[in-house]
């Protein structure tokens, strides 16, 4: 057994795994203690509700937006909102610690399975994986406890094994596979667009009709229509995997370059790595930069956004577009070496199809907004490629691209921490606020409603005060205290001529970064709230107003 474990201990990739596994840990284990944050609220009330019964699918007697519903059901497929109940009654009660304790598995298994990808699409494999760890988007919600990211690390761990056990004809790998698809398509909407991508894997290998490649489907494939048939029979309607309302397309278009061009790797990187040739800074530079201008001085003129911020929009969205742009690019070089040689490599044509694949599952599901969060799918991909054209990049001079590679890992990792810490900051921020308020008014006899959802609501709700919604009976002389990043949205706003402003309070950060922030255009969760997913800036975090409510009685 020693001989065994000296053997598997002097292979490489068990050394790079190790590799991950540390830096993982330490970019994530420093945060466990982090407030709960944003839609992590979602699923810690569903988490509280599988406590009690794990077949319940809906909130009792709730309020979201301002609006009551004696059952409100739960927006998110249950397997994670399931895990965290069993927490809860393992833990006795609501942790943050407790719970980014537990959701530490799924960075892990994230980061093992793109190592497990790297090495079938690349000659990088710990390149790639530190490129995902490092993403801004992948480090900011690996400190959260929202489904996005546990959904694509099952989406990763699926895909690696379907791509392993097809290429090798493995059915253990087909049916682990099979497992783990389920478990994504379980634990987030979007996970229901994996199924047709390892389709059409299975499809370019010629091997979608042999049986073993068949079985690996038969699981998700009954996992999920059993799941929607149960909700179906039980509350007469199916869950939604759609969220999808009136919304501006153009934001959405824009947005989703932006966020691609900003949040996966280094910017920068994108514009030496992707104009090597000159055919690419013709495509580059005469047909993009023209819509993008023409896009960001629209929005410009119309006042929704500052000029240095329509210049950073304009830079990176030209990054993404560079992303879409070498993507396709790759398949044709591939299908002409086809025609010259009559030798095709799918690879490239896969990966197009998982980066198309999620964006077209995006703009059918999709939120009216852009998010970070629901584009951590399409990560990979972009990872994937990315990595692939570096071994390309001067072929003949192994020391500049070794320097390039470490540079955009570092510049990398330096976005994505930054962003970690700032919503960091912002999460706890609630968190003081209401432990402050709470103390406040713990003892001065006068009714306190809060006005908001996220965080803020939780911790408001932890300190004793009260939801205000529609429905809720308030006084003249009650107070309610109202986030203006919170309440954005909320149906129930105070009434115009029924309060009068208290105090106004501006939450602080002295750390230069903004996640979510409407004076600094952030929009890390919503590019409602800002046009820039991660933004430099001191502007102040939040502003909280405490109001009394007044009106003549008779």
């Amino acid at each position: 057994m020693r001989q065994y474990f000296q053997k598997i201990s002097s292979r490489p990739h068990f050394r790079e795994i190790i590799v991950l596994v540390v830096f993982t840990l330490a970019l994530t284990v420093p945060f466990i203690s982090q407030a709960f944050h944003w839609d992590d609220i979602d699923f810690v009330e569903a988490a509280k509700v599988s406590a009690r019964n794990p077949t319940q699918y809906h909130l009792e007697d709730y309020s979201y937006r301002g609006l009551h519903r004696q059952e409100y059901p739960i927006r998110h497929p249950p397997l994670l909102s399931t895990y965290l109940g069993l927490v809860i009654r393992l833990a006795g009660k609501v942790s943050e610690t407790f719970f980014h304790l537990a959701y530490l598995i799924f960075p892990l298994i994230a980061v093992i399975s793109m190592y497990a990808l790297g090495r079938r699409f690349t000659g990088q494999p710990l390149v790639a994986s530190l490129l995902l760890l490092f993403s801004a988007g992948f480090l900011v919600m690996s400190h959260t406890i929202m489904g996005n990211l546990p959904g694509t690390a099952f989406w990763l761990a699926a895909t690696a094994t379907f791509v392993w056990g097809v290429d090798r004809s493995s059915l253990k790998m087909l049916l682990a596979s099979g497992v783990l698809m389920a478990a994504a398509m379980m634990t987030f909407a979007q996970g229901v667009s994996l199924f047709p991508l390892l389709v059409f894997y299975a499809l370019l290998k010629w091997r979608l009709f042999r049986w073993k490649t068949v079985t690996a489907f038969m699981l998700p494939l009954a996992a999920f229509l059993g799941w929607r048939y149960f909700i179906q029979s039980r509350y007469g309607f199916a869950p939604a995997i759609s969220y999808q309302v009136d919304s501006r397309l153009d934001w959405q278009i824009g947005g989703i370059t932006v966020f691609i061009g900003s949040t996966i790797v280094f910017p920068l990187s994108y514009y030496v790595l992707f104009l090597r040739k000159k055919v690419d800074v013709l495509v580059a530079f005469l047909f993009v930069p023209p819509l993008v201008t023409w896009t960001a001085m629209y929005l410009i003129s119309k006042g929704e956004i500052t000029t240095f911020q329509g210049i950073f929009i304009a830079f990176l969205a030209t990054a993404g577009f560079l992303v879409a742009y070498k993507m396709i690019a790759n398949v044709v070089r591939d299908f002409m070496r086809w025609v010259r040689k009559r030798r095709y490599d799918t690879d490239s044509l896969f990966l197009l199809a998982w980066f198309a694949g999620v964006l077209a599952v995006y703009f059918v599901t999709s939120l009216p907004f852009v998010a970070v969060r629901h584009l951590l799918p399409l990560f990979p991909p972009v990872i994937l490629m990315f990595v692939r054209e570096s071994e390309e990049f001067l072929p003949m001079q192994l020391k500049p691209r070794r320097i390039f590679v470490i540079t955009t890992l570092v510049l990398t990792l330096a976005v994505g921490l930054s962003a970690a810490i700032a919503d960091n900051r912002l999460a706890n921020s609630y968190r003081d606020l209401a432990g402050g308020m709470g103390a406040q008014y713990a003892d001065n006899g006068t009714k306190v409603w809060e006005l908001g959802e996220f965080g803020f609501r939780y911790y408001m709700e932890q300190a004793g005060f009260e939801y205000l919604g529609v429905d809720s009976v308030a006084e003249p002389g009650d107070l309610v205290v109202v986030s203006y990043i919170s309440s954005k949205g909320v149906v129930a706003p105070l009434p115009e001529g029924a309060y009068t402003v208290v105090s106004r309070i501006e939450t602080e950060s002295a750390f230069p970064v903004r996640t979510m922030n409407p004076w600094a255009g952030a929009g890390f969760y919503g590019n409602l709230m800002g046009p820039i997913p991660i933004v430099p800036s001191t502007d102040k975090l939040d502003e909280i107003t405490v109001n009394m409510l007044y009106w003549e009685t008779e």
